[in-house]
């Protein structure tokens, strides 16, 4: 079928390196099709609009004396074989036609391959723009034309288009068609490939038939076929800009002053979801072991080891509609406002460090400066000398955080070679059975704590046994992680109960931020990566009236469910996909997702240093983590297990969660039951479990 030799330049030799490339084209597909099923709900728009703009293509079509539809769609109606195998066509040939070429293009290491799959990947990207931007219903749904839905009658089971498959589509998605945009670059491709002239004389034929079909079944209208025509030039010059951008980047170690970096998509979300009401800073408040180092000290540390941590160093520059915000240098970092120092009142006890943490992470970090912070807090006799240290999110996520304070803290330990994680068809694989699943999740049915947040927040900390907790996990054949969903829905039951507001069968939907780093070999420590290199899970508790045991095993099972569907991976490779998209959408897709609505509170265990750290020689002892929420979300509860302890903080939003200054003390009190009935009932419980492996947040 083409004239191009069967491999390519420098194409990967062996079966790990096919086996390899596989995985990545499998892993980059399937995210494709995560990012167009999250757009389905984060951009569900009006119906009212969507038949508004189908009616205004039909008059438009009118008055150009272009609607064809209604005449074909009759005749498919009257004819029933015919109106049958135009539903086949349009279900399958141009799915076939499309992936089956490029799967072919890819076997033979043909040198258009890469071309082919970066438009293929902008088409696509480009058409869910523009049905985010302007839904419009097909005929065949439109309500009062007449029009005979051909598809529904006709339609083959089990093939795109139909219920099971493609539940969770968007259904109206009718401009441009995508359908003509995919045929069409089969044909493209094609001709870019070298293949034989009668290929692309059979390209040109299945584009005739696909345009006769998708009119003559009503999903789309006749101007939709120009409008995926127009798919082809708009990713060409998209591609023709990336390779151009990415030629002309230097090369790594070549002198000059270092160059812009673009902030990663996962790192851009937690810009775009910020808010004054809502800032988005993560890190930890530490007590010392004996009295704080001087600040001079501390502030001479930060300047040896600033430049090994690049992160710490650049600042934000916001983007624009077509632009992405960039990391660059912030020039000299003027140590006196990072580090700092704060005196408490003398009588203040552990309260008012709470509050004074509370006041922090209610204030949003100076954009125009490098986005940390560190505060050395003199107690006086109140208590120890603490530390609290800030960070955006866009810097790391929770274990990132830990990551980066290693590299200032002492012992500095020494970097370890990153390992590798699962093989990429592994993760393929795990990704496939998640995708519809993820589509389908939706917005949750969240229990009434979700409100509008204000811009003061309550802090509070906890501290239990590590040992023990582990011990209550084993014996309830669960995970540390499950036990702290437990505990959490026990608290937000009894913050019910009080308010007389009954569950009514709804759980608490969590979001539970799942680390992709690395596990750290033992004693080593992982590279200082900064950046979010997490996956999105999210997690039912319930929250009616039940035995407290009852409440952990009904955490487990569903929790279990969740961790083997997939649905981590996906939300990944759907953030990545997310971030390809012009910033502006980007943004809106991440403030839809990320809010009440979507999960009502959130919920992250951490595994901390292995090592006794210690700041400028001072030893630290309880580290508790602190937490940013989301919009409408009133609570995030952190743990971290470091020294034998389970440190466990709660970060509030009081006027919709007024009692969360007491929801640390529900913990513990929870804790105790929970202990209690699994010590009563100990040897009824199943199954082997464990702690959360390390790595898993």
């Amino acid at each position: 079928m083409t004239r191009a030799g069967p491999a390519a330049a420098g194409a990967e030799d062996g079966d790990g390196g096919r086996a390899g490339s596989a995985a990545r084209e499998i892993v980059t597909a399937l995210a494709v099709l995560v990012v167009y099923l999250v757009f389905t709900h984060a951009f569900s728009g009006d119906r009212a609009a969507s038949d508004a703009h189908g009616r205004a293509l039909l008059e438009f079509e009118r008055w150009a004396h272009l609607d064809a539809e209604r005449p074909l769609n009759d005749l498919l109606a009257r004819h029933g074989r015919l109106g049958a195998a135009a539903a086949w066509e349009y279900a399958t040939t141009y799915v076939i036609g499309t992936f089956g070429f490029l799967i072919w293009l890819w076997w033979r290491r043909n040198p258009a391959y890469e071309w082919a799959r970066n438009t293929l990947i902008l088409v696509t990207l480009i058409a869910i723009c523009c049905f985010a931007v302007w839904p419009t219903t097909p005929p065949r749904l439109l309500p009062g034309e007449g029009f005979t839905d051909v598809i529904a009658m006709h339609h083959p089971p089990a093939t795109w288009g139909s219920e099971v498959v493609s539940a969770g589509a968007n259904p109206y998605a009718a401009m441009p068609s995508l359908h003509i945009g995919w045929v069409a670059w089969i044909g493209v491709a094609a001709v870019r490939a070298r293949c034989r002239p009668w290929f692309a004389w059979l390209c040109a034929l299945h584009l005739a038939v696909t345009g006769l079909v998708i009119v003559a079944t009503s999903a789309h209208y006749v101007v939709d076929i120009p409008g995926g025509l127009l798919l082809l030039p708009a990713a060409a010059a998209a591609e023709r800009a990336r390779v151009r951008l990415v030629g002309g980047r230097r090369a790594p170690g070549a002198a000059g002053p270092r160059r812009e970096q673009r902030v990663a998509a996962a790192d851009a979300f937690f810009l775009h979801v910020e808010s004054r009401a809502v800032p988005q800073v993560v890190g930890g408040v530490a007590e010392f072991a004996g009295p704080a180092p001087p600040a001079e000290k501390v502030r001479a540390l930060f300047a040896e080891r600033l430049p090994r941590l690049p992160r710490l160093t650049q600042r934000v520059r916001p983007g624009g509609a077509l632009r992405r915000p960039r990391w660059v240098e912030a020039g000299a970092v003027d140590l006196r406002r990072h580090v700092q120092e704060l005196e408490l009142p003398a009588s203040g006890g552990r309260r008012a460090l709470d509050g004074l943490v509370a006041r922090l992470v209610a204030e949003p970090l100076d954009p125009a400066r490098p986005l940390w912070r560190f505060c050395l807090v003199r107690r006086g006799p109140a208590g120890p000398d603490a530390v609290v240290v800030l960070f955006h999110h866009a810097i790391a996520d929770g274990i990132g955080v830990v990551d980066i304070l290693r590299g200032i803290l002492d012992p500095a330990l020494p970097a370890a070679a990153p390992a590798r994680g699962p093989g990429g068809l592994a993760r393929a694989a795990a990704v496939l059975p998640g995708l519809v699943q993820l589509g389908l999740d939706g917005a949750a049915r969240t229990v009434s704590v979700a409100g509008a947040l204000g811009p003061e927040r309550v802090f509070g900390t906890a501290t239990l046994p590590l040992d023990r907790v582990r011990a209550v996990a084993r014996a309830a054949g669960a995970r540390v992680t499950d036990v702290l969903l437990a505990l959490v829905g026990e608290a937000v039951a009894g913050v019910l109960e009080e308010r007389g507001e009954p569950a009514g069968g709804r759980p608490l939907r969590t979001a539970v931020p799942m680390t992709l780093r690395a596990p750290e070999p033992p004693g080593t420590g992982r590279t200082a990566v900064p950046g979010n290199l997490t996956a999105a899970l999210r997690l039912d508790v319930p929250v009616g009236a039940m035995p407290v045991r009852d409440r952990l095993a009904a955490v487990h099972a569903a929790a279990e469910r969740r961790r083997r569907s997939g649905r981590a991976l996906a939300s990944t490779a759907a953030m990545r996909l997310m971030g390809a998209l012009p910033p502006p959408l980007h943004a809106r897709a991440a403030r839809r997702t990320y809010r009440a609505g979507f999960f009502g509170g959130i919920v992250s265990n951490m595994p901390g240093p292995p090592l006794p750290m210690s700041l400028a020689g001072a030893g630290l002892g309880d580290v508790h983590p602190i937490l940013p929420l989301a919009d409408g979300v009133p609570f995030a509860v952190g743990a971290l297990s470091w020294n034998g302890a389970l440190h466990i903080s709660v970060t509030a939003e009081p006027n919709v969660l007024p009692e969360g200054a007491a929801f640390p003390d529900a913990l513990l009190r929870a804790f105790e039951r929970l202990a209690a009935a699994v010590a009563a009932g100990s040897g009824a419980g199943t199954g082997a479990g464990s702690e959360a492996p390390s790595g898993t947040a």
